[in-house]
């Protein structure tokens, strides 16, 4: 089987036996259909990965004999908030994966004025359950061993309180690039606008708010494209990429 690499929300042991929760055992025994004697590896968010093998089942959860624990730091020295825009449906799911696989720090949905999903929209308890969910499984998939933060959404507006370090907004009237920014220090927070754009008032309000405006290049483009080339670009010339 391919590598399998799990979340448990539950305190590890550094070794012997682990009962894996409900959750965590449905995926491993049902979808991935694991078999006794399959090796893998668990995290808890703690920043170490446990070593562990399937040996059984117990009422239906699985039963793992762990072998050991090591830290394995997949943390990015830059640490990255993105004020990530509220898009429609798979494009906000795929904005939301990939910002993780990036390595951001901390997520912060916002609804701007020109986004098609309003904030009432995005505050139940199903819908955040499933983002909760979607940042779990793509630090499966990445081999992550902590959990970005995800906040609950706000409005624009009253998510100017959370900047951290230093603060860029991309708007295509920006009059600098990436490439001419000397490293920032280790902490930024990235803001992107929705399918319409960010409002002008709302880019005004960024400056106010100590946010440089960039241009990403020549082309305008999508709203879930722009935030994740952006962090890219960061990772690149900032972080660990």
């Amino acid at each position: 089987m391919p590598r399998i690499h799990l979340y448990a929300d539950s305190n590890l042991p550094e070794s012997g036996p682990f009962l894996l929760p409900s959750g965590p055992s449905h995926h491993l025994l049902k979808v991935l259909r694991a078999r006794n004697g399959q090796s893998l590896t668990l995290f808890n968010g703690d920043g170490a990965v446990y070593r562990a093998m399937l040996v059984g089942v117990s009422s239906g959860m699985a039963v793992l004999e762990i072998a050991g624990c090591c830290l394995q730091v997949t943390r990015s020295p830059l640490a990255i908030q993105v004020f990530l825009p509220l898009t429609r449906g798979e494009r906000w799911d795929w904005s939301l994966q990939k910002a993780v696989e990036l390595g951001v720090h901390r997520i912060q949905p916002v609804a701007c004025r020109h986004g098609v999903v309003q904030l009432s929209e995005a505050r139940g308890e199903k819908r955040l359950a499933r983002w909760q969910d979607i940042v779990i499984a793509a630090c499966e998939q990445s081999g992550a061993t902590t959990l970005p933060e995800l906040a609950p959404p706000v409005a624009l507006g009253a998510a100017w309180a959370a900047v951290r370090g230093a603060a860029f907004v991309l708007d295509p009237e920006g009059a600098e690039r990436f490439a001419g920014i000397a490293p920032p220090g280790p902490e930024i927070t990235l803001l992107s606008g929705p399918e319409g754009g960010l409002a002008a008032e709302e880019v005004a309000a960024a400056r106010v708010h100590g946010f440089r405006v960039l241009r990403m290049g020549p082309r305008i483009l999508r709203a879930e494209t722009a935030a994740i080339a952006a962090i890219a670009v960061a990772q690149a010339l900032w972080g660990d990429l």
